[in-house]
């Protein structure tokens, strides 16, 4: 998984598929070890060898991402297992409390740690982790290796997000390592992820339609009340004699 601004070079000629901000490519693997990964792309071409459509490829690929595990990781037991050396425990089929945990984070990525944030493309796992965390989430791209998670309770704000990864990717993260600097919302139940910054313009956008919406009606409130006053007193005048006529009453009487 790669940000497809960043990466039109690298993608011209590979078999693709977009997801948003994001973009697929696939690969053979033929050899992965504690160094690295030895593969081979998928080309277009090579598509067409086999005879095969970029859907089947997308569907095998994530299979094959499945096999090599799905772990949901505490960040802080984390950072401890590099100090006593434990493995930290795979929370993805756990439901968590968020209030009885101090400053809650998460790294989702595979078994062998490596390519992990493609995970983050299969719907049932972007749902599974709104279930454990009990809530709408924020994904911080972190690298091609890991994406983190962040649930969303009202302490992160999404300037915030974006000039942090910005900042690591600048400062830490090799750039062929670089996943993006897009910060996503996930909606914890629906599993619908999008760019959290265009997330709250549309929000906002939509805030104002409706603020505007009733601002017209108000309006239209009171001058639909206006005119039923002014209708009021006209019926009522056309209801007594005129002066004028009164008095030539008087007079024949």
């Amino acid at each position: 998984m790669c940000d497809k601004e960043w990466n039109t070079d690298l993608l011209a000629d590979k078999v693709v598929t977009e997801h948003g901000d994001f973009a697929a490519y696939y690969a053979v693997n033929l050899e992965e070890n504690g160094e690295g990964i030895s593969s081979i792309p998928v080309t277009v071409s090579l598509m067409n060898e086999w005879g095969v459509s970029a859907e089947q490829i997308q569907a095998d690929a994530m299979v094959a991402d499945r096999k090599r595990g799905v772990t949901l990781m505490d960040m802080n037991e984390i950072i401890k297992s590099t100090i006593f050396g434990e493995e930290p425990e795979n929370l993805l089929n756990e439901k968590m409390d968020m209030e009885a945990m101090e400053n809650p984070m998460f790294c989702l990525t595979n078994k062998a740690k490596m390519n992990g944030a493609s995970l983050l493309l299969q719907e049932d796992i972007r749902k599974q982790i709104g279930e454990c965390l009990g809530s709408d989430y924020f994904v911080i791209p972190s690298s091609i290796h890991e994406v983190l998670i962040l649930p969303d309770n009202g302490i992160f704000q999404v300037p915030e997000l974006n000039a942090m990864v910005k900042e690591v990717n600048e400062t830490q993260v090799e750039r062929e390592e670089q996943l993006s600097d897009k910060v996503q919302f996930c909606d914890g139940k629906t599993a619908v992820m999008e760019n959290a910054e265009r997330r709250e313009a549309r929000l906002e956008k939509a805030k104002e339609a409706e603020k505007t919406a009733v601002k017209k009606e108000a309006k239209g409130g009171i001058h639909g009340k206006l005119e039923k006053a002014k209708a009021e007193i006209k019926a009522k005048e056309a209801e007594k004699v005129p002066k004028n006529k009164s008095k030539d009453l008087a007079t024949a009487l």
